[in-house]
């Protein structure tokens, strides 16, 4: 799927003085909170009243339209009231609402609103914590990519880091998602 929006709509961010996004749109029946971070070129979404969500990451003006949270994709067949679901649908509508779409700056609170329900492997570490000086695993590649995008999963592998979770946010969770190179350059290894 080309998100050929998306570049207007980082110009409004930019005119704005917004790093991560909050929005809401209409997807058939249900409304979807959004969360876009535009140094991480990532989106979080949560279903609202659904308490279950999903994430997508822009590889350039591209994004997989596979969403690998098999629970999300059923709430969005319901929200359509059909059994069958096409996830570019989806991103259709949500390319289509952004030139139009209303959003301020994320706050902290609905960024953890939106987090905790946005990742399809639930645990309880998914808020960035601080940063380790250690090759990044397989594990925690690919929850760092769902998470912060793959513009941070390929600055772990090249850097030798890689990100520490925990189950609460702290300062820095919100803050990484504005400008994780700011975060590592600022705090770098201290913890």
């Amino acid at each position: 799927m080309i998100f050929t929006n998306i570049i207007e709509f980082e110009r409004r961010m930019d005119i704005e003085s917004i790093n991560v996004a909050f929005f809401s749109i209409n997807y058939g029946e249900c409304t979807v909170e959004c969360v876009y971070a535009k140094n991480l070129r990532k989106f979080l979404f949560a279903i609202v009243d659904k308490n279950i969500g999903f994430t997508c990451s822009l590889d350039g003006l591209y994004a997989s339209a596979y969403i690998n949270h098999q629970e999300a994709l059923q709430k969005l067949a319901d929200c359509r009231n059909h059994g069958k679901w096409d996830p570019k649908h989806f991103y259709e509508i949500l390319n289509n609402s952004l030139p139009h779409v209303l959003f301020t700056q994320t706050t902290e609170s609905q960024y953890q609103r939106v987090a905790k329900v946005s990742i399809s492997n639930f645990e309880d570490r998914i808020y960035f914590n601080h940063w380790r000086r250690a090759n990044i695993s397989p594990k925690q590649e690919k929850k760092t990519e769902e998470l912060l995008g793959h513009e941070v999963l390929n600055f772990c592998k090249t850097s030798g880091i890689t990100p520490v979770y925990f189950p609460y946010p702290v300062d820095r969770t919100y803050s990484v998602m504005n400008d994780f190179k700011e975060d590592f350059h600022q705090y770098d290894f201290c913890q």
